[in-house]
């Protein structure tokens, strides 16, 4: 690591004088050039002595990542990822057991993460070329032959933002996450653009390959996404409030998700305020679509539980495209059961609810009939769900007409004309 110092100007009104901060520390993280070599220390050192208003640059090379990163406590830093880097087959390193036994939990479903970044005005940058690649071809070769696909204990995130408040990340690539990409956890007031997500493996692709999520989490912005996966875009779980999607291509996923929620027994929990505006989809499942568990719970998470309480509320979408979606535009399902898969069970005595949501203008192709297919609970029925100026066809150019709804009341802008399915869902419908 080479440290230097760097002029810094500001300008910044206080009583009318202007005032000069002084000199920036930088840090150049110095690559080992070889796989056989962690690069995870020199990492850490240089984010630590550049802490506290310093620079920390990273070199348009190959930086070898064979252990976990765990960065708390970041102030007021600049951190430059320049040119080609963090990238290549082997950026997070491929033994697997490793990472299983390693990976940091961070508090939520007993999930975990490979890099766990915090702190406080913090403005990362990769400046249009700087990556990340979690070498998830390994990981979903590996995962395909396990007895459980679905949230292996161990598994990692790509990077969890953990208590990050006032930043900006933005310019940067995310391939082939492990898993989840970026996990965002008691995080305020962020903002997160220009961001590219590519999880298509090579080899085979893999489910639980989430673009983001938030959870205990407020005043996130997500501007300028592209997204290619095979799972969630980009969900909202337990207790996130204010969040903004804008300007942003889907690829091949599921769509916006809301949840899943109401999975921890008698826990109460909500989503509220969500923005979204000129979001296109491309062979996505749904643009948006909500899931929470019945009100029984059965086992534990990560693919385990429910019985939970709440609401999601105040979820307003504009400007929707949409080309060939493969499934229901919106879709509701209040029937998430044991390990995600359908079975026994009661669809519609969810105790949380759904309500106040509004898409005004959707356009577009689709290979399903379904423009909504809302299964909404007995228990505690959606309300106030407003459709305007919706106009999907089919890709032989007819109209997609069924609205399928059951447990909706005060629906304006449409009516319904049949009956949901109930049945178990993980991914929004029968």
């Amino acid at each position: 690591m080479r440290c230097s110092t760097l002029l810094s100007f500001a300008i910044f009104s206080l009583g009318g004088a202007a005032a000069l901060l002084g000199e920036q520390k930088v840090c150049t993280v110095a690559a080992s050039g070889t796989n056989k070599t962690d690069d995870a220390p020199a990492i850490r050192s240089a984010l630590s002595k550049c802490n506290n208003g310093g620079r920390i640059i990273f070199e348009p090379t190959t930086y070898y990542v064979n252990s976990v990163l765990n960065i708390t406590g970041l102030e007021d830093v600049d951190i430059d990822i320049n040119g080609k880097l963090l990238v290549g087959p082997v950026f997070w390193s491929t033994d697997i057991p490793y990472w299983l036994n390693h990976s940091l939990p961070y508090g939520y479903q007993n999930q975990s993460t490979a890099f766990m970044l915090s702190g406080n005005n913090v403005r990362l940058n990769g400046h249009g070329v700087g990556n990340l690649d979690g070498n998830g071809d390994y990981w979903y070769q590996w995962i395909k032959k396990q007895p459980n696909t679905s949230n292996y204990p161990g598994r990692p995130h790509q990077i969890t933002l953990n208590g990050l408040t006032n930043s900006v990340i933005r310019g940067l690539s995310f391939f082939r996450s492990q898993m989840w990409t970026m996990s965002i956890i008691h995080s305020h007031n962020n903002v997160l653009e220009d961001i590219l997500v590519n999880n298509t493996g090579n080899v085979v692709s893999s489910s639980n390959t989430d673009g983001a999520n938030t959870l205990f989490s407020s005043n996130i912005t997500f501007s300028n996404w592209t997204i290619h996966n095979g799972d969630d875009s980009i969900a909202l779980k337990a207790n996130s409030t204010n969040i903004s999607i804008r300007d942003s291509k889907l690829y091949n996923g599921l769509g916006i998700a809301i949840g899943s929620i109401g999975q921890y027994k008698n826990q109460f929990e909500t989503i509220e305020n969500l923005r979204v505006e000129n979001v296109q989809f491309f062979n996505t499942l749904h643009a948006l679509y909500m899931k929470t568990w019945t009100a029984d719970q059965n086992g534990y998470p990560p693919n385990g539980g429910g019985g939970g309480l709440g609401y999601a509320e105040d979820m307003h979408l504009k400007n929707l495209t949409v080309s060939g979606l493969r499934g229901a535009a919106f879709s509701i399902s209040q029937c998430t059961r044991f390990s995600g898969a359908p079975g026994v069970g009661n669809c519609t005595n969810s105790r949380f609810q759904i309500r106040d949501v509004e898409i005004d203008g959707m356009v577009g192709t689709t290979k399903s009939k379904r423009v909504v297919s809302l299964q909404c609970s007995a228990e505690a029925p959606c309300t106030d769900i407003t459709l305007e100026n919706i106009d999907v066809k089919l890709t032989n150019g007819s109209v997609a007409g069924d609205y399928l709804c059951g447990n909706v009341v005060d629906s304006k802008g449409w009516e319904c004309t049949g009956k949901v399915c109930e049945s178990g869902s993980a991914t929004g419908e029968c």
